[in-house]
């Protein structure tokens, strides 16, 4: 198997160049992000593929936990937003993956000042560490390998995880940070009460698309069903192999990979979006960062 890397417009030139390049032999796969999501949910006018063309043959989730410097001396959420200060945040764009946090930190209240433009998380926590951000979030992979590290020094305190939605469809602890308290259990205690609204709806849609099912893998809609079961069986086994199991998990973290009618379901949360939550995200990413899709 030879690997791609198509990088460049959040992931859309890569899915674009697999819709307009794949074949239906099944010699060619794509692999998505949350990001190639989050285009193709908010018309993002780059995008010119179309889920409905492709086959899923695997999903994988990841979590996310927001941290800040050990410096600002605060030990919760609610605390930082007691300071009253603002609070600066180093992202990629406002319509990447960094929507999810950016939209639950304005839900609780705290003022971030956001700089644009970074190419990477990675380079995000190298600013805070480095002291032009305060604050700052990583995805699981990155934070078990990168963040916990400087947990154990003393430099970052972690506030929160984004959460885990269990099979119910509520917003649970993360397996992988079973400790730190999820979004929804920091709301309620900044502001007494459930989240709710058409901000709410719209956090939790683009949480599916980002986490629950961040990383996709897929085939063209019309590769012949035996070659499209072949590599959905061998999906299948490895997410049970003891090994890959074991491996994923000290990498990734804990979730499950999920294959078969699990990521058949994984998709169709992952792209479903209410029509008038899809205007009240573009209205808020015009309104707040001058942005549109």
């Amino acid at each position: 198997m030879r690997l791609l890397n198509v990088s460049g417009g959040n992931s859309t030139r890569a899915a674009n160049f697999f819709a307009a390049e794949a074949r239906d032999d099944g010699r060619m796969l794509l692999g998505t992000t949350g990001s190639t999501q989050f285009a193709a949910l908010l018309g993002d006018r780059r995008v010119q593929y179309d889920y409905a063309d492709w086959r899923i043959v695997a999903a994988s989730p990841s979590g996310g936990v927001i941290y800040v410097q050990a410096a600002l001396g605060v030990s919760s959420m609610a605390e930082l937003v007691a300071l009253g200060r603002d609070v600066h945040f180093g992202s990629i764009g406002a319509a990447s993956l960094d929507i999810v946090p950016l939209l639950a930190l304005e839900m609780l209240g705290l003022k971030v000042k956001v700089l644009f433009g970074l190419n990477s998380r990675n380079a995000a926590r190298a600013g805070l560490v480095g002291g032009e951000f305060d604050l700052d979030y990583q995805t699981t992979p990155g934070y078990l390998a990168q963040v916990q590290p400087l947990v154990e020094t003393g430099q970052v305190v972690p506030l929160m995880s984004l959460g885990s939605f269990d099979r119910r469809g509520q917003l649970a602890r993360d397996p992988a940070f079973p400790d730190l308290p999820t979004f929804s259990d920091v709301y309620r205690q900044i502001h007494g009460n459930e989240p709710k609204g058409a901000e709410w709806q719209a956090w939790q849609a683009l949480f599916r698309a980002g986490f629950t099912s961040q990383k996709m893998i897929f085939l063209p809609r019309n590769v012949p069903e035996a070659r499209a079961s072949m590599f959905r069986d061998a999906f299948a086994r490895m997410g049970v192999d003891p090994r890959f199991r074991a491996e994923a998990s000290s990498v990734l973290g804990p979730y499950p990979l999920l294959t078969g009618t699990q990521a058949d379901e994984a998709l169709e949360s992952a792209m479903t979006m209410d029509p008038e939550i899809r205007n009240w995200t573009r209205e808020w990413l015009e309104r707040r960062f001058r942005v549109t899709p």
